[in-house]
Parts: C-alpha cells; sequence; structure tokens
C-alpha cells in the first residue's frame, strides 16, 4: 500500500504483496486443512475434494491472461477491489451457504477467480513499488503467500475447525477480505505501461538489434542468465520478447511441477491422518513444513539478487528433490511421511518465486506479459494436478497417486532444463542490451 509520504519501504512494500496473495489462496488452503471436517460434514470423497481444487485453478488458468491485461489496462487497484470482492464473496458463501457439494464447488470457482486476480495484483504491487536489485527477494516474499496461508490453515484445525466449527474459518477469512477491501481505496488510482514494467536485474528497458537497423557499439552488460555480452545499441518502436518457444516450456514445466505441489497441498493433511497421525497433530505437520517452505522461497529469494543469474538450474534442482520427497511419501510409513512432506514442502514447493523472477528478467520489454503465461500455467497445473491425484487415490490408492505426482515434478524438471537451453540459445541469436 502506498505511503504518505512517498514510496513504501521495501519490507512494506514486499510483506503487502505478500498479504494479498495469501489472502487469494486461503480458500482453498482452509479447504484442504480441514478436509476431515468438510467431508465428514458434506459427505464427499477424494475425487471430489481433487475436482474443488482443480475447478478453483482450472477458472483461475482461464482468466489470468484476461485479469493481466485488465490490470495493464486499468491498473492494480481496481484489479485488487474487484479480486478482494470475489474472495469476500467465495469465503461468506462457503461460511453461510454451503450446505451441498454442489454449493461448494460453486463458491470455490468464486474463490478461484478471486485467487487470479489477487496473485496479478500482487505481481503489479511487487513490480511498482519494489527497486529492480530487490525484487529476487521481493519474490521470494510474495512467493511465500501460498505456504503462509498453508501455515495459517494449519493452525486454524486446532484452533478453530476443531473447536468451534470449520465454518467459523471462513468467516475469519471474510473479515479479512474486507480489510483487503478498505486498504485497497488507498492505492494510487494509476494504470501501469505494459512496454515498461521493471525488469529485475536491469538498469533500462532492453531492446533488440534489428538486422537491417544501423548499430552502434552497445555497453558491455550481464544477460539474465548470467552471462556477459558486448553487444550493440538499437532503438525500436517494436517491443522485445521473450521467445515463444522457450516460454511455453516453461509454462508447460510450471503446470506438470505446480499440479504435483498443487496436490501436495491438497492432499497432505489427509494423507498424514490416514497413515496415522490424529487431525490436530496433522494441522500442525502441515504448519511446520509450510514454515520450512517460507525459509526455502524467501532464501531463494535473496541468493537471486546477489547471484545475477542461473536462477533456472536452482529451479530445475528443487523440483528433482521435491520428486524424492514425494516418492518418500507413496511409502505410507509414519517417519517416511514425516521426512517426505518436509522435503517435499521445503524444497519441492520452494522454487515458484524464483522461477516467476527468472520469468521476469528474461521477458525483455514485457516481463509481466511473460509472467502471465507462466503464471496461467501454475493455474493449469493446478487444476489438473489435484484431480488426477483425487481420481488414482480414489482408485488404485494413495501410494500410486504419490508415485504419479513424483513424476510430474521430474517431468517439470527435465522440461525446464531444455526451455533454458532454448533462453541461452536465444540470448546468443539476440543480446540483451540496455540503453543508456
Amino acid at each position: 500500500m502506498p505511503h504518505p509520504s512517498g514510496p513504501p519501504s521495501f519490507a512494506r512494500a514486499a510483506l503487502a504483496a505478500a498479504g494479498i496473495a495469501s489472502l487469494g489462496t486461503l480458500p482453498l488452503q482452509l479447504l484442504s486443512n480441514q478436509s476431515v471436517l468438510i467431508r465428514g460434514d458434506l459427505h464427499f470423497g477424494e475425487a471430489q475434494q481433487g475436482l474443488l481444487v482443480s475447478a478453483a485453478f482450472g477458472i483461475g488458468a482461464l482468466v489470468s491472461v484476461a485479469v493481466n491485461r485488465f490490470g495493464e489496462k486499468y491498473g492494480r487497484r481496481p484489479l485488487t477491489l474487484i479480486a478482494a470482492a470475489a474472495t469476500l464473496s467465495c469465503a461468506l458463501g462457503i461460511a453461510l451457504l454451503a450446505r451441498s457439494y454442489p454449493a461448494l464447488l460453486l463458491f470455490v470457482l468464486v474463490g478461484g477467480i478471486g485467487q487470479a486476480g489477487l496473485t496479478t495484483a500482487a505481481n503489479f504491487s511487487l513490480s511498482e513499488t519494489v527497486a529492480p536489485g530487490r525484487q529476487g527477494l521481493g519474490f521470494g516474499v510474495k512467493q511465500s503467500a501460498p505456504p503462509a496461508a498453508a501455515l495459517i490453515a494449519g493452525l486454524a484445525v486446532p484452533a478453530v475447525g476443531l473447536w468451534l466449527g470449520w465454518r467459523w474459518t471462513y468467516g475469519a477469512l471474510a473479515l479479512a477480505a474486507v480489510v483487503l477491501l478498505v486498504a485497497a481505496t488507498r492505492i494510487p488510482r494509476t494504470a501501469p505501461n505494459p512496454g515498461t514494467a521493471p525488469n529485475p536485474g536491469a538498469a533500462a528497458s532492453p531492446v533488440r538489434p534489428h538486422a537491417t537497423s544501423p548499430r552502434t557499439p552497445g555497453p558491455t552488460t550481464t544477460s539474465p542468465i548470467g552471462r556477459t555480452d558486448t553487444s550493440l545499441t538499437q532503438v525500436t518502436d517494436t517491443p522485445d520478447t521473450a521467445p515463444r518457444g522457450a516460454l511455453l516450456l516453461t509454462a508447460a514445466a510450471m503446470l506438470t511441477a505446480n499440479g504435483a505441489a498443487m496436490a501436495l497441498i491438497a492432499f497432505l493433511p489427509q494423507w498424514a491422518h490416514v497413515s496415522g497421525m490424529p487431525t490436530s497433530v496433522a494441522g500442525f505437520f502441515v504448519a511446520s513444513c509450510s514454515a520450512l517452505a517460507i525459509a526455502g522461497r524467501l532464501l531463494v529469494g535473496a541468493s537471486a539478487d546477489r547471484r545475477q543469474g542461473r536462477n533456472l538450474p536452482v529451479v530445475t534442482t528443487q523440483m528433482a528433490v521435491g520428486a524424492i520427497g514425494m516418492l518418500l511419501l507413496a511409502l505410507g510409513t509414519g517417519p517416511a511421511v514425516v521426512v517426505g512432506g518436509l522435503v517435499a514442502f521445503a524444497l519441492g514447493w520452494s522454487w515458484p518465486g524464483l522461477l516467476i523472477f527468472a520469468v521476469v528478467r528474461l521477458g525483455r520489454d514485457r516481463p509481466n506479459s511473460a509472467a502471465a503465461v507462466v503464471q496461467a500455467g501454475a493455474f493449469a497445473g493446478g487444476a489438473f494436478g489435484p484431480l488426477i491425484f483425487g481420481l488414482v487415490a480414489g482408485s488404485a490408492g494413495y501410494p500410486a497417486a504419490w508415485f504419479g505426482m513424483a513424476a510430474g515434478m521430474a517431468l517439470g524438471a527435465l522440461m525446464l532444463a531444455l526451455a533454458r537451453r532454448m533462453f541461452v540459445a536465444d540470448l546468443k541469436l539476440r543480446p540483451v542490451v540496455r540503453t543508456a
């Protein structure tokens, strides 16, 4: 939120973005962490639970690009207001009106729209209020929103859900949405320019040399991949964009890996309970896992600001380790579930912020548009992952479902490694050059 005396501090800006994004993810986090209570009350199984989570992310994937364009055209103030209103409607609807599975599904869909809007609003908030040299940590703080929401939801089970009932947790969420609506009225009425959004690590907008245009010697710069180039400066009216093939492959990697991660979030509380943990202990377990995920996202975000490149290999490694954590979950024993859950959360779910940060750096003149493509892959993964997990778990059992999610995370790592090679090849053909 804006500060009356000038731009907000880094801590204020980053925490505001994280708070906005956290609110959007809380409806689903509360649903997952209280699944034992909600399923017992409304009488539905694993496949129906997976459909709830998948439906929310599916609607998010459908509207994410349109939401981004709306924010670019009208600014983050109306975007935040509309998205917060959707989250408020979702929370109130579930708390007061969701007396059957179809009604619950309807309000979850509304919450999915709110999640897409608040996630995009948080991205715009970061790009407008955080200096480029600190956006790695900024995105780490912002992307700590999902595990922060999971932590809150995990603690809500013993603190509220088991005490007053699961509907009261959504009542508290509705109050938080009202607070955001009031705070959003203080956002300045400015619409960002899609072609000039800050690009992390860049002092000015990059331009692309053209084969038929006059060339002049340019400065030595460091590319978003981490390679130093001595290139040619050329001013062009055509926005310079990331290579489409590499961007789409990155979105595909985000789809498979995030699908596995969202299945982890949706079903780990239930699996921990099935493996022998009491409901209250499972809530504390998920909260502990979420705390590790937050620490991991902050650590890789801060490291990205110092590393100046080579972020995608780090993400690839995190995805690979996350796949190992899910393989441990498939074993089903108490110690394996604890270790696998901690590993899958701490490393296998700490890469989204770093990946978005890397894509923004590689987005050239259109960082927000590049991020929107990858974000659409994230929502699509959230749409398919939990649904597939629920169907497999309901028919073949939880271990088979965990093996499938481990394969999805590993496939994401392979595709991201290939996408990075494509980004590097593109940088050799079209070096990133900074104008003075």
